[in-house]
């Protein structure tokens, strides 16, 4: 590619945030870089953007850590001709005769070429889009680290100048970006790869642009490599959701990782903007981590904040694809009604939501062939339940959910929006969790118990007239409204033994609680201040008979696979259904 190169800059930067000394030249990536089309026209030096002639550049002063020359000036985007790669770049480019792009390095591989274009459009999506992919090719292909920051810039005459607003747009992605990407996999031998992108979208002072890094830290096999490849599209995908106008949380392509060959995964997406005052905020920040036992996920938002963790060392209990995903459409509703009752910002639900469907699925059920971690037991090996696909029947995972073990919570910012009474808090806390504990020490003396809770605390300010919140200011014309606080709690716990193979316990026990206090406020003056009492539920259900006659009508041959799969169908769903109350508003 023909470039034009400039005097030297020190710089010492790199998207992961480490200081590293850049004193790459062309020459020196050269070698190890496919050749593409030039991007510069033949009579750059009569009609370049930038108004000068390669004779009118100072010569290089040499430092002591060597030729410090990188950064090489290329057209806009609409002069760079179009290459054959096994991805594109989505983002439309853009042509204007007083722009010009500045380059770390001499744009020569297909990553540049999307980044090049990918840095003229006005979007988050549309600037990432392509770009995680290229990335996770270029370190599968190469196995080597890569580094490159282009840059927007109004043309200049000088190359001094040139330089100078270059320099600082580089530091200015990296300070302070509009949105960043991180991802990072350690493999079994050792070895790790970091992927980062940071992107800087407004049009500052000293232009606008987007870094990228790969950091290869030891050797990658074949099989490493081919493994890392896979997992290109769904780094485009997380990071497509969540720079989405409304995000969501993708992570079927990243979470099914194969824990045979990468021990850690890790993804962190920051997307920041301005508040209402101008000030410099968080948008969105996700962070997300993986390996053979727990998947994790944080994402925080000026509405709240969502966590959520998964425990994967009993995949024995682990259901079948379809229990799974009846599972988590129960779980869905339940939230959907918490949210409902305790008034929960929809922005916040919708990736409380997105997260438990999306750390729900990136684990193998437990029939699934090929699923690690979930082996038959051979003869002669240590009993280990836990592990032991075969060791708990149809029968008895019907009265399981399913999921594998979670802990997930979404708890809303809390907001004081009635300036004449401070003390009346908005609030929204919602938990969900599911604990099981394996007993036994065989699959003929096998028992479990899982515990599934949920707890619902919320406060709001509701309009008298209707459910829309009410418009308060410190005029007291404003002040009518109710102010309600809502604890609602529930439990569900199934208990399963065995012994001898012959099933002795078999017990579902259900709770629930709502309690709801209502302040009433009209014209500034309290009308109203009731608590209802907590209304309680209970029930306990025995199943030992049914399942007893189940594995008799079974070992008979007197029940038809229709009529059995009627009857577990019906015990999932006594597991998964929750008892409500008629307090609900």
């Amino acid at each position: 590619m023909s470039a034009i190169s400039l005097s030297p800059l020190s710089t010492s930067w790199s998207p992961s945030g480490n200081s590293t000394q850049a004193s790459v030249t062309a020459s020196a990536q050269a070698s190890s870089r496919v050749p593409i089309a030039s991007a510069v026209s033949p009579d750059v030096t009569r009609n370049s953007v930038t108004n000068f002639t390669p004779s009118a550049i100072p010569e290089a002063v040499p430092s002591t850590m060597g030729d410090t020359r990188f950064l090489h000036v290329t057209q806009w985007p609409s002069a760079m001709e179009s290459i054959d790669v096994t991805y594109e770049a989505i983002a439309p480019s853009q042509t204007s005769s007083r722009q010009m792009q500045v380059w770390e390095q001499t744009p020569t591989t297909a990553v540049d070429q999307i980044i090049g274009r990918n840095a003229s459009a006005t979007t988050e999506k549309a600037r990432f889009a392509g770009l995680g992919s290229a990335l996770i090719e270029q370190a599968a292909r190469t196995g080597s680290s890569y580094r490159q920051t282009v840059v927007n810039l109004g043309a200049v005459s000088s190359p001094d100048k040139i330089q100078g607003k270059a320099t600082g747009a580089m530091w200015g992605i990296q300070s302070s970006p509009s949105a960043s990407a991180t991802f990072a996999i350690t493999t079994q031998s050792g070895a790790t790869v970091r992927i980062s992108i940071a992107d800087q979208r407004e049009q500052r002072a000293t232009g606008s642009g987007i870094a990228v890094q790969i950091e290869v830290d030891g050797n990658l096999t074949q099989q490493e490599k081919d493994a890392l490849q896979s997992l290109a599209e769904g780094f485009d995908l997380a990071i497509e959701g969540l720079t989405a106008e409304s995000p969501v949380l993708r992570l079927d392509g990243l979470l099914k990782f194969d824990s045979k060959l990468f021990t850690k995964l890790e993804f962190k997406v920051d997307i920041y903007g301005v508040d209402q005052d101008g000030v410099r905020i968080l948008k969105l920040g996700a962070n997300i981590s993986a390996d053979a036992k727990t998947r994790e996920i944080e994402l925080k938002s000026p509405e709240g904040t969502v966590r959520m963790k998964t425990d994967l060392r009993q995949p024995a209990l682990w259901g079948t694809a379809d229990q799974k995903a009846y599972a988590v459409r129960q779980y869905l509703s339940r939230i959907d009604k918490a949210a409902e009752r305790g008034h929960a910002d929809s922005g916040l639900v919708d990736l409380f939501k997105s997260s438990f469907a999306a750390l729900n699925g990136g684990y193998e059920s437990a029939n699934s062939p090929g699923r690690s971690g979930s082996a038959s037991i051979s003869i002669g090996d240590p009993v280990d339940l836990t592990r032991d696909a075969n060791a708990f029947s149809e029968g008895d995972k019907s009265l399981l959910t399913g999921l594998a073990d979670f802990d997930a919570s979404i708890t809303a910012t809390r907001r004081a929006s009635n300036p004449r009474r401070t003390k009346e808090v908005d609030t929204f806390e919602y938990t969900l969790k599911q604990s099981t504990q394996i007993s036994g020490s065989s699959p003929s003396n096998r028992g479990f118990t899982q515990t599934q809770s949920a707890k619902l605390s919320a406060a709001y300010h509701q309009s008298l007239h209707s459910r829309a919140a009410p418009k308060l200011t410190s005029d007291s014309a404003t002040q009518n409204y109710s102010y309600e606080k809502v604890e609602d709690s529930s439990s569900t716990q199934v208990e399963l033994g065995y012994e001898k193979d012959e099933p002795v316990r078999a017990l579902i026990t259900q709770a629930a609680s709502q309690s709801l206090h209502v302040l009433k406020v009209e014209n500034n003056k309290i009308t109203e201040n009731t608590a209802e009492p907590a209304h309680v539920q209970s029930k306990q259900t025995d199943l030992l008979p049914l399942l007893k006659q189940l594995k008799r009508q079974q070992d008979a041959n007197q029940l038809t696979d229709d009529e059995k799969q009627k009857q577990l169908q019906e015990w999932g769903g006594m597991v998964l259904g929750s008892l409500t109350t008629d307090s609900h508003r």
